[in-house]
């Protein structure tokens, strides 16, 4: 009995039971990874969304709040801000949306390097909480407040005279900020001026305080009467996200 048809046979069975192969993977769906990336930006990418309007589409910091990505493509985004819509130019264009990570991280990158920005963003004033930050904003306070009336320091009469003097007990106390009064006003105007001066531009402006807000004046004015001191208080929130996001990569 040849054995030709039973190999056929067996030939056949094994071919009938073998799983189909895979179709071939197709292309990504372009529609869905443009609301993918869109919802991604939207969602966890705000600050890049700002950095894009204020470095190619020139929008003020305040314009920029509640930025939102409203479409994607190969060449351009469409953005919103407070003032309307802007399109991004890409350029060069991408040649698929899967270029659009990569590209969108380096644009980020760039701008926070043009606009002279950090990607930490302050958005809280913290007040003079330690024993010496309190003590030092009270003592600057009291100068500024009663250092101007120099004639009024050598009458107990008066509240920059009663202050000084103690109330009459220390006469010469008065009579010594009577004689310093020139001196120790002048120093702490033009001291407290300057470091207002290097709090608002490098500090306030690269953490996106944005001037003429509530925040700023806090900081400003914080800074303009306690001096430097409240510049530990801002370098401390900073390294504090800093420090978070160091954890939660790890």
């Amino acid at each position: 009995m040849s054995t030709e048809p039973l190999l056929a046979t067996a030939a056949a069975t094994s071919a009938g039971t073998a799983p189909a192969a895979a179709p071939p993977r197709g292309a990504p769906d372009a529609a869905a990874m443009k609301s993918r990336i869109i919802t991604h930006m939207n969602a966890d990418h705000a600050l890049s969304l700002r950095l894009y309007l204020m470095r190619y589409a020139h929008v003020p910091l305040g314009g920029t709040t509640g930025a939102q990505m409203l479409d994607i493509a190969l060449d351009h985004m469409v953005l919103q801000s407070g003032y309307g819509r802007h399109v991004v130019a890409l350029a060069p264009p991408m040649k698929s949306l899967l270029e659009a990570r990569e590209r969108l991280v380096a644009m980020h990158a760039s701008c926070l390097a043009d606009l002279g920005l950090s990607d930490v963003v302050v958005d809280r004033y913290v007040p003079p909480a330690r024993a010496s930050q309190v003590a030092v904003t009270a003592l600057s306070l009291l100068v500024f407040a009663t250092f101007p009336f120099r004639d009024a320091l050598l009458d107990p009469t008066t509240v920059p005279g009663g202050v000084w003097s103690l109330a009459g007990a220390a006469p010469w106390l008065a009579r010594l900020g009577y004689t310093l009064q020139p001196y120790v006003l002048s120093f702490m105007v033009v001291a407290h001026l300057a470091e207002t001066a290097f709090l608002t531009v490098p500090r306030l402006k690269r953490h996106w305080v944005d001037v003429g807000s509530w925040l700023w004046w806090a900081w400003v004015l914080d800074c303009a009467v306690e001096g430097f001191g409240c510049w530990t208080r801002l370098d401390e929130i900073v390294a504090d996200v800093e420090e978070k996001r160091k954890t939660r990569k790890h």
